[in-house]
């Protein structure tokens, strides 16, 4: 096969679906979006959904691409309305990688498939509840869910609720998470399938560095000011914590303060192997998106420079050691949860009869 970058759109057209779609990765991979949005509107509907496919995931790395013109024809003798989009919603990341999601499916007969459910960056699809009601019903509540003030969420178009749902899916796989027969069988109904949740993060740009120094900043954003280390490691600081109000050694407070910050500093270090680092810049990435949603352009550009540091560099996070740091604060003063799962906030649908 030649140089999968130097193929055109026929060349590849001309290909078998495996061979196609090794060329359409090549693509991917190298960031670029020029084959697939000219493969997209192939006659051959296998390489264009090859096409298609690629582009999602090229945006979802940040990439941007051309929206597909519609086909030209003659215009029919009768146009059809135009099939409303139901738009779907994505919550906020918690710091146990946890996504509520929010969607509705056309159902034969009329009404709509009503789903909401958890995504978990780790274990894939942990929570997938769906029931029958209408779509007045549904808009409404979606309405009401965009107008919430201090809660925010992504409103986004179906395919791309598809593609998160095949990333969980595809994890549920990988970890041998079990998923209800109910669910499995709504998400093969769906169209759902396996999407490559290891999506990688574009690369370094120039002042990434510099923005670098205040990515401790994104913690004081309400969605990031509930992310903390795991338990594990928490386990650890309270035990040093512990450990210093019971030493025989006569310490102030600010020595012990100092103390526990060197523990976490040293917990942050050791934290941030490249399986670590790879995972919190997807998170950081994802929330840039709803930075930029919610007209927080320049948390957004923090966000996803630290995301590109994380991912592409073994340099120290400043934003990592600050969830650390905090940490230490909440071993000396509890402060109050920030509600951002949103899951009993979104609408329990009516479930259907068997």
């Amino acid at each position: 096969m030649s140089d999968p970058m130097t193929m055109s759109a026929a060349e590849v057209e001309a290909l078998p679906e495996a061979a196609a779609g090794e060329v359409l990765a090549a693509w991917v991979k190298a960031k670029r979006a020029e084959l697939p949005e000219a493969l997209v509107q192939s006659r051959s509907k296998v390489h264009a959904k090859l096409a298609k496919k690629a582009l999602y995931q090229l945006r979802s790395s940040g990439v941007a691409v051309k929206e597909a013109e519609p086909e030209k024809g003659p215009a029919p003798a009768a146009a059809a309305s135009p099939r409303e989009e139901l738009m779907g919603v994505i919550s906020p990341m918690l710091g146990t990688g946890d996504r509520a999601i929010f969607f509705a499916r056309p159902m034969r007969g009329g009404g709509v498939e009503v789903v909401q459910g958890i995504i978990n960056d780790e274990l894939g699809l942990t929570l997938f509840e769906s029931g029958a009601s209408n779509k007045s019903t549904f808009k409404r509540r979606l309405d009401e869910l965009r107008a919430l003030k201090d809660l925010k969420v992504l409103i986004v178009p179906w395919e791309r609720m598809r593609l998160e749902l095949g990333r969980g899916l595809a994890l549920c796989e990988r970890t041998r998470t079990v998923i209800a027969p109910d669910a499995e069988n709504a998400l093969r109904r769906f169209g759902v399938t396996p999407e490559d949740p290891e999506f990688p993060i574009p690369a370094l740009e120039a002042g990434d560095e510099a923005l670098a120094i205040n990515a401790a900043s994104l913690a004081k954003e309400q969605e990031l000011a509930q992310w903390l280390p795991p338990d594990t490691l928490l386990t650890e600081l309270v035990k040093e914590h512990d450990s210093l109000e019971k030493s025989p050694l006569t310490l102030t407070g600010a020595q012990k303060r100092e103390r526990l910050e060197q523990t976490a500093q040293a917990l942050a270090q050791t934290f941030l192997t490249a399986p670590m680092r790879q995972r919190y810049a997807r998170r950081l990435w994802g929330m840039a998106e709803l930075f930029d949603a919610s007209g927080r352009a320049e948390a957004a550009s923090l966000a996803r420079a630290e995301a590109r540091r994380l991912f592409h560099t073994q340099g120290e996070s400043r934003f990592v050691a600050s969830l650390f740091h905090r940490a230490v604060e909440l071993t000396e003063k509890p402060v109050p949860e920030v509600d951002v799962q949103a899951p009993s906030r979104m609408p329990a649908p009516r479930r259907s009869r068997p």
